[in-house]
């Protein structure tokens, strides 16, 4: 069963996708379902739950900017603050019920880096992002073995055109949200996709620059 575990919608400063369309898109590829997991806010998980899409499972999330990098909250429908330590953003989560995974760890911009992934209580690390290049993608692979993490993929979309590009695979009969979790967190689950090539990395690399600078050079 393939889940899109990492998904921005326009309730993201940055994202195009609307939550309708990324349901039909994702069901008409053929996947089970996603997580809805938009930068430091859980409207569009909670618009897709809302939704109740027939035969699509929804996993509410939230992508939260800890003070060192990006942290996914999977299966968490209340806001989380930003700005927070490591410890405390996966503190946060883990009261709500959620899941705490490292996202895209070696992205230069908005990355954990090992450093904050190492010794924390992570309980997953993200292995397959397509937003990210092979690299670190190949790196982040071999992070969640050194720390025999679960792994989870995700397309980290903004748009529609790149849903479903990287995804999670776990075991037929996963049919429900705590059952994608539960597979996870046992290290049930698998990626595939692609990664970002060299075009688009510069692509990326001035997009993200720009919208660094309209920030007032904050994170995101």
């Amino acid at each position: 069963m393939k889940f899109d575990l990492h998904i921005h919608t326009i309730y993201s400063p940055d994202g195009r996708n609307r939550v309708q369309d990324v349901i039909d898109i994702l069901r008409s590829k053929g996947f089970a379902g996603a997580a809805i997991t938009d930068h430091n806010s859980p409207e569009g998980g909670r618009e897709a739950l809302e939704l109740d899409p027939e035969g699509f499972i929804v996993i509410p999330g939230i992508e939260v900017s800890s003070d060192s990098g990006h942290i996914l909250a999977l299966n968490v429908t209340e806001p989380i603050e930003r700005g927070m330590s490591v410890i405390d953003t996966i503190d946060a989560i883990h009261a709500k019920g959620g899941i705490a995974i490292a996202a895209h760890p070696y992205r230069y911009w908005s990355g954990l880096g090992e450093e904050n992934v190492i010794g924390r209580p992570f309980d997953a690390v993200e292995v397959l992002n397509a937003r990210s290049n092979h690299v670190s993608n190949d790196k982040a692979v071999d992070l969640a073995r050194i720390l025999k993490k679960p792994v989870t993929g995700g397309s980290d979309s903004h748009e529609n055109a790149t849903l479903g590009a990287g995804y999670t695979e776990v075991p037929d009969g996963c049919d429900a949200a705590d059952k994608v979790i539960k597979a996870i967190m046992e290290g049930r689950s698998g990626t595939d996709g692609s990664s970002r090539t060299v075009g688009h990395t510069l692509q990326y690399v001035s997009k993200s620059v720009s919208q660094w600078v309209g920030r007032g050079m904050k994170r995101m």
